[in-house]
Formats: C-alpha cells, structure tokens, sequence
C-alpha cells in the first residue's frame, strides 16, 4: 500500500501539487516510517520548495533507515544542494567531494 502512495505522491507532484504531494507522503511515512523512497522524495520537494531544514531532516530519516545510501550520487547531490541552501559550504563541498570519489559503475 505505501509503494502506491509514494507513487501518487509522484504524480501529485508532477502535477504541481506539491502540497498534496508532501500530504500523501506524510500518511505514507505514519503507516511505514521505513519508506526510504517517500523520505527521499519528500526532501526533493521540500528542497524544491526551499524548505532545507525539512529536506535535510527528510534526507537524515532515509539515511537511518538505509546506510548504504551515502553512496548514491543523488543523496549526495541532493545533500550538497541543502547544505549550500543552508549557506554550509565547507560541507557541500566536503560532499561533493565525495561524490566524485564514489566507485563509478
């Protein structure tokens, strides 16, 4: 149930509906606080939205539920653009930084 959830969140969003994006995903993480795909999404368009403290704090969720994502470039990526927003930039640096130094596959 939450896997369909997560994708009308994805539709609501790409329908500019970010609002009623973040809401389905919300309900989503109460039944399965596990969803790594709904933290990560909901960082996305909070990101998007310029909300970095709540993106940050989504991206740490999925990041306790699931370690090995520091090795995804995305994570990363999306880490960096949070914390340049956050006006951190020896971190997004250090971040980037990295990323570049992930194994390519």
């Amino acid at each position: 149930m939450t896997e369909a959830q997560v994708l009308l969140a994805k539709s609501k969003w790409l329908a500019n509906d970010s609002t009623a994006a973040l809401k389905e995903l919300h309900d989503c993480l109460e039944k399965d606080p596990t969803m790594v795909e709904a933290h990560i999404l909901s960082a996305l368009i909070n990101a998007e939205e310029g909300k970095s403290k709540a993106a940050d704090i989504n991206l740490q969720q999925a990041f306790a539920q699931d370690f090995s994502i520091r090795e995804n470039p995305v994570f990363m990526l999306m880490r960096s653009d949070i914390e340049m927003k956050q006006e951190n930039f020896d971190n997004a640096l250090k971040t980037l930084e990295a990323a570049i130094a992930l194994p390519q596959v």
